[in-house]
């Protein structure tokens, strides 16, 4: 899907994973790269010197180690996180579920580690990077005013609802954060995690939708609710087979917090 002259989204067969690939004046940047070999040559095409982790999840990093030449940046909870003695073996147990092949894994790093927030330069992009916790605590979202986008990672997407892997809390910070930029920069595409793209006024959408569930989330669960009254909790509706699963382990975590 092409987004602009120097944009293009490509998403995987499996959880439409984005990879965004950017050229301009014959730099590569892509973000995310994954989730297949083949699927990451191809977005990769002529090459990448960039490449951009949002956050240290299996489906997001496992282009890291196919892109030898690139230089990896991400947050530095991010690096942490990739550096850790057992990170390789857990991304493999991961993709091993899925019938997913890795690759070069013994590549697995960042490069250069980004304290967000901060500006960047991505070979001909400045970027601004602004820290994304609550998915997970390692989240990172990244603009580029001059393209027009903004990439948020594993938020706002049409096919799934909040996966608060993290903190709640951090969670709601970090969708208020994105309603603040979408309306001060108005970003032509906002790039999600997984599905399609979303013009801002979608994005904002999807962050009221999801910041009056985690709201209900935090009433029902500081009232006294229980795993078993899950249901009582109305949540959006995006994926038919996962979103009562997702919504489950959402109160079975926050219940955790209150023990």
């Amino acid at each position: 899907m092409v987004l602009s002259g120097s944009a293009r989204w490509w998403p995987s067969t499996l959880f439409q994973t984005t990879t965004l690939e950017l050229r301009r004046d014959g730099v590569g940047l892509l973000f995310d790269p994954g989730i297949s070999p083949w699927e990451i040559r191809e977005a990769a095409g002529e090459g990448a010197g960039e490449v951009v982790i949002t956050h240290g999840d299996w489906d997001h990093v496992l282009g890291i180690g196919l892109l030898e030449g690139a230089r990896v940046t991400a947050g530095r909870l991010t690096a942490d996180r990739l550096a850790a003695t057992k990170a390789r073996e857990a991304v493999e147990e991961a993709a091993a579920e899925y019938y997913v092949e890795c690759r070069g894994l013994e590549r697995l790093r960042v490069d250069r580690p980004v304290d967000p927030p901060e500006e960047i330069e991505l070979g001909p992009w400045t970027a601004t990077c602004r820290p994304a916790p609550g998915h997970t605590e390692d989240g990172m979202a990244i603009s580029l005013p001059d393209e027009g986008l903004l990439v948020v990672g594993d938020y706002l997407s049409e096919l799934e609802i909040p996966f608060v892997n993290a903190s709640l809390e951090d969670y709601e910070r970090t969708l208020k954060l994105f309603v603040e930029v979408i309306e001060t920069e108005q970003p032509a595409h906002v790039v999600v995690g997984h599905g399609r793209p979303h013009a801002g006024a979608r994005a904002l959408e999807i962050a009221h939708e999801d910041l009056a569930y985690l709201a209900a989330l935090r009433s029902f669960t500081e009232g006294g609710g229980s795993l078993e009254q899950a249901d009582d909790v109305v949540h959006p509706r995006r994926d038919p087979t996962g979103d009562a699963t997702a919504h489950r382990r959402n109160v079975a975590q926050l219940l955790a917090t209150l023990d």
